[in-house]
């Protein structure tokens, strides 16, 4: 299948998200607060990598071209993803919330008329109920102290509302030819529903009710994505011949 302008928009979005999570994750190797953390980061990182990667490959043949080579201006990635959280608190909120998201965009992405991205879908969808199931079940035990709770709760009162970029993608197109089988509304929906119940149960209150404040979709970088950018393009400024 060839993919329409829009359809190329949505997963280069969602590969872009994959690529810099993934690549903000592996900063904690060998040196996440405990050895459980430290494996757990590796692994989830190179699944996010691995995300990134096959869709990347719907969209091009040269992937490293597509995944390193772009002007800063050409990458989708949500804000959210760019941010560096090199303390372990947003780095730990961040995780949750960007596999709440994932959750809900891959389970949108499992039944699309676009074969190759369906089937990338589900294979992706597996390895993300895990991810899920890991950082939730560690934030709550955090959150169940009060240490921990004065730790994350600024921490996500921040980050939180920034995850509504995630759902910024026009969809109009994609939900008639069946690309997409829920609206991003309805993503959108769910997964702050899903955020508020969680933090809910801690009487954390989220204001969901700003409008999206990453700018990300529109070309337009956060402060950290020249930093990350330098990392993940490191081995290739070393070796331009290297490929992923």
């Amino acid at each position: 299948m060839v993919p329409s302008q829009e359809a190329h928009k949505l997963v280069l979005s969602f590969a872009d998200d994959e690529l810099c999570v993934g690549q903000n994750h592996s900063w904690w190797i060998a040196i996440g607060p405990f050895l459980e953390e430290d494996l757990a980061f590796t692994s989830i990182a190179q699944d996010e990598l691995g995300h990134a990667r096959a869709l990347y490959s719907l969209l091009s043949d040269d992937i490293d071209q597509l995944a390193y080579g772009r002007d800063h201006s050409e990458y989708r990635s949500a804000h959210i993803t760019e941010f560096l959280c090199h303390d372990w608190s947003s780095a730990l909120v961040r995780h949750v919330l960007h596999d709440m998201a994932e959750q809900v965009r891959w389970s949108a992405l499992t039944n699309s008329s676009w074969t190759e991205l369906g089937n990338t879908a589900q294979r992706a969808l597996a390895e993300e109920n895990f991810h899920l199931q890991h950082g939730l079940s560690l934030l709550r035990r955090l959150l169940s102290s009060d240490e921990g709770r004065k730790r994350l709760e600024p921490v996500v009162l921040e980050l939180a509302p920034y995850g509504r970029e995630y759902f910024a993608d026009s969809d109009q197109e994609l939900m008639d030819n069946g690309l997409l089988t829920v609206s991003m509304a309805d993503q959108e929906r769910i997964w702050v529903d899903q955020v508020l119940e969680v933090f809910d149960e801690f009487n954390i209150t989220v204001d969901m009710s700003e409008e999206t404040q990453g700018s990300g979709r529109s070309g337009i970088r956060s402060n950290d994505f020249a930093t990350l950018h330098d990392e993940m393009t490191a081995v290739i400024q070393i070796d331009p011949h290297a490929q992923w």
